[in-house]
């Protein structure tokens, strides 16, 4: 009798699998009728104000760069004050910008508040416009990693992001408009063993800005929220350095981050929710969503090298302090 009583909800799971793979060619063709046809607008953001976490150097930098060419007002937050320094002074002299660095340790909330009323009280101007782009990259498995690290990477990938939306989008909505981005990664779409830590707190910024976005659209809000989903960046010598020690080299090389910021900065003026870069992967993640956990998961442990993590990780940071670099497991992608 059970077996019989389950032969309809198998039914419609087969019926559901069958429309949704119907449709799915539909849904594809109008997308891009859309995207080439109804290109959007940027929004104007000259005069406006800018809070970039990570900015000192990397993606926000280029970030910080991109939104100072359209006239846009940069804080620069970064734990390097001397790059942080160097990136404010630059943004300055090239654009007829104010720009301003901020020594700020992210994954401190009596900090995060001091920020707040001090870059109001520097810049005269609201914050419309956040970028929540600092993260800490560490590749890990199934094998014990110390607590302090781990609650570090949760806390400075995830947590900061709750705390910075929370101080500025208060202001926003008061004045019903303004531009969150975040920077998740290719990590939230594609599982990979080696990223047990850091890819769940990337896949917690997706479904947390998803979350964001349907509020404010339900409130009527004009509050654009885009989620930036890269590959591994050029940027910083340590995922340089695991790309080629890994292997992976040969299967996503690294993006140039200055064509990821310029791709991320017109996806979030343009009112976009969601891009990949490279933009091609979001459409192999939605066709993997076709097949069962068994052959999406086949289907990666196929593609990913294989290595050890502990290993590769001692290895990374002999290249690190050989680089002279003294973030060894750190990135801002």
């Amino acid at each position: 009798m059970a077996y019989c009583s389950s032969i309809p909800r198998r039914l419609a799971y087969y019926l559901h699998f069958l429309a949704a793979l119907l449709l799915f060619p539909w849904f594809l063709i109008t997308a891009m009728i859309n995207a080439l046809v109804c290109g959007r607008k940027e929004d104007q953001i000259q005069g406006r104000l800018a809070v970039i976490t990570g900015a000192a150097q990397g993606l926000g930098r280029q970030i910080a760069l991109e939104l100072a060419k359209r006239g846009c007002h940069i804080a620069v937050v970064d734990t390097l004050q001397k790059a942080a320094e160097n990136t404010a002074k630059y943004l300055r002299d090239t654009h007829n910008i104010q720009a301003k660095a901020y020594l700020v340790d992210i994954t401190d909330y009596h900090q995060l508040l001091a920020f707040r009323s001090e870059v109001l009280n520097d810049f005269g101007v609201d914050v419309t416009i956040l970028i929540n782009n600092a993260t800490i990259f560490r590749i890990s498995d199934s094998n014990p990693v110390r607590h302090e690290e781990i609650q570090n990477m949760v806390t400075l990938n995830f947590t900061s992001h709750l705390w910075m939306n929370q101080l500025f989008l208060t202001r926003m909505k008061e004045l019903n408009r303004g531009h969150i981005m975040a920077i998740s990664s290719l990590s939230a779409l594609f599982p990979a063993d080696y990223l047990q830590i850091y890819a769940p707190t990337k896949s917690a910024i997706r479904a947390y800005m998803a979350s964001l976005r349907a509020h404010l659209k339900c409130e009527n809000y004009k509050i654009r929220v885009t989620t930036i989903m890269p590959t591994f960046l050029n940027s910083r010598q340590y995922e340089k350095d695991f790309v080629d020690l890994s292997g992976y080299e040969s299967i996503t090389p690294c993006l140039d981050s200055t064509v990821a910021a310029e791709q991320a900065v017109k996806a979030l003026l343009q009112g976009l929710e969601e891009i990949s870069l490279p933009r091609v992967a979001s459409l192999t993640y939605k066709l993997l969503e076709f097949g069962t956990t068994w052959q999406r998961d086949w289907f990666v442990r196929c593609l990913s090298p294989k290595f050890n993590a502990d290993e590769l990780h001692e290895k990374l940071k002999q290249c690190s302090d050989k680089n002279g670099d003294i973030q060894t497991s750190i990135t801002v992608v």
